[in-house]
């Protein structure tokens, strides 16, 4: 079984997301008193559940971390325009951020001839990463917090639609199994580079992929196999975890 840090598993989802939201606002709140007085934590979150579901959960606790010391990337975006109910970013600022005093929100772009990259993805790919360069140099995130889906993808990395070795830090996909096509993720190697990485999801739907991933497979065939790492924290609920082998009854 892959070895990682932590591998913790509750009973239901109100468990798990309290459980894994304290614990995170924690480490955090560690990380900003590590980090020098005038720079911020890299924090990247993914979309789904960790916007709709588990950021909203810790809205009542959002005072207790300064965020002006915290500057937060999506992992993946969707290109498409500005409002689209589809956009990763709008659910994490209205579900979250918004009351996150002082936080610094790096966007990736839309697909509006206005936006950068005028409506072009490779564009607004190539736009985003040099933002990437300005403000990340070499490095990569400092933490992360992301889910998976079913298939075992991660950020916009879908299993056998990309090279999980490519190493420009932000990629263009156009072939995305799950719509829409089009969109802007960071690469396997910045999401393996990341100090820390906080996997977390629920459902059955979820136990094969996670199972199959602790067992060894091959992240060009689980992406999610990619970033289970020592380094890695993961957090599940019983029904995600059901197929994880050490974990069996």
């Amino acid at each position: 079984m892959v070895a990682v840090h932590t591998l913790e598993v509750y009973p239901t989802v109100e468990e798990l997301n309290e459980a894994v939201g304290r614990a995170f606002l924690a480490r955090l709140n560690t990380l900003i008193d590590e980090a020098g007085a005038d720079s911020r934590v890299n924090l990247a979150i993914s979309g789904g559940a960790i916007t709709t579901s588990l950021l909203p959960s810790l809205l009542p606790h959002v005072g207790e971390v300064n965020w002006s010391r915290v500057r937060v990337w999506l992992v993946d975006e969707r290109y498409v325009p500005a409002g689209d109910k589809d956009r990763n970013d709008d659910q994490a600022w209205e579900g979250f951020l918004h009351a996150a005093s002082g936080v610094e929100f790096v966007r990736m772009p839309t697909s509006d001839a206005s936006a950068p990259g005028a409506g072009s993805l490779d564009e607004a790919t190539a736009a985003f990463a040099a933002t990437w360069r300005e403000l990340m140099g070499e490095r990569s995130f400092d933490i992360a917090l992301i889910g998976m889906g079913p298939d075992g993808h991660i950020c916009s990395l879908f299993p056998g639609r990309v090279d999980m070795d490519e190493a420009s830090p932000i990629l263009a996909i156009r072939n995305s199994p799950k719509p829409p096509p089009e969109r802007i993720t960071v690469s396997m190697p910045v999401m393996r580079a990341c100090a820390e990485a906080w996997l977390t999801t629920a459902g059955a739907a979820k136990a094969d992929a996670l199972g199959r991933a602790f067992a060894g497979a091959s992240p060009l065939d689980l992406p999610v196999a990619g970033v289970l790492a020592p380094t890695t924290r993961v957090y599940l609920d019983e029904a995600a975890a059901a197929s994880i082998a050490t974990l069996a009854p």
